[in-house]
């Protein structure tokens, strides 16, 4: 498969903050941190239902912004140094209800939601029928990780990776939403490696996760330039 080459800036360690952060939970203490919270999606579900839109590639979307706006969700080992990505790309799981597997395509982001909805679109209707694992013939290393598990809600959420030295890609996962009387609440799982995030960083995350959802109405019109 044929690879495109992202742009990127080296860390200088030697002047970051969490350098010895860094080193520690890339040595003796490496771990994930694992996060699910609601989301309340009230005013952006109904936004979507009048917009048009999609409600995935919607969620998507929000995440790219987020990841894209903060420089400890776009790391990675790249020629044995830390470097940043200039920007990151979803990638995100679509199902096949034929077979009950499911395949991880990525789309391309650029902050704009009508050019991702479109995107995201072309994307599916072309690969959708293709049963692999990955079925873009093109693929990116700057990439983060959206998958749903649509027919269940839960309350928490992991995923286990077996080498997770130098995974660094954030990983979300959506649940199915329900009413909680006024309400409609999303399931949200957040996973991060600690070497580069810590609780702060994901909570910041969720924070402005919620914020956009609640001014999706203003937003909606930045977010079109």
């Amino acid at each position: 498969m044929k690879k495109t080459l992202p742009n990127y800036t080296p860390v200088d360690l030697s002047r970051w903050a969490r350098k010895e952060h860094f080193e520690v939970f890339q040595s003796f203490a490496q771990s994930t941190i694992n996060q699910t919270v609601l989301l309340d999606i009230t005013i952006l579900l109904k936004h979507i239902k009048e917009s048009g839109w999609k409600f995935y590639p919607t969620l998507i979307f929000l995440l790219s912004k987020i990841v894209n706006t903060h420089a400890e969700f776009r790391m990675a080992i790249k020629n044995n140094e830390l470097v940043i990505w200039d920007d990151i790309h979803p990638s995100y799981t679509i199902f096949h209800n034929d077979t009950e597997t499911f395949s991880s395509l990525w789309s391309h982001y650029d902050g704009n939601i009508h050019h991702f909805q479109n995107v995201y679109a072309e994307d599916v209707t072309r690969y959708g029928n293709n049963l692999s694992y990955w079925p873009k013939e093109e693929t990116r290393e700057n990439v983060f990780f959206v998958s749903a598990i649509p027919w269940v809600s839960f309350t928490s959420f992991n995923i286990n990776v077996a080498n997770m030295q130098n995974f660094f890609a954030p990983m979300f996962t959506l649940g199915k939403y329900y009413k909680d009387n006024e309400k409609v609440l999303l399931p949200l799982a957040v996973q991060v490696h600690h070497s580069v995030c810590d609780g702060f960083h994901v909570a910041r995350l969720v924070n402005e996760l919620q914020e956009m959802s609640d001014d999706i109405l203003r937003l909606s019109e930045e977010f079109n330039s």
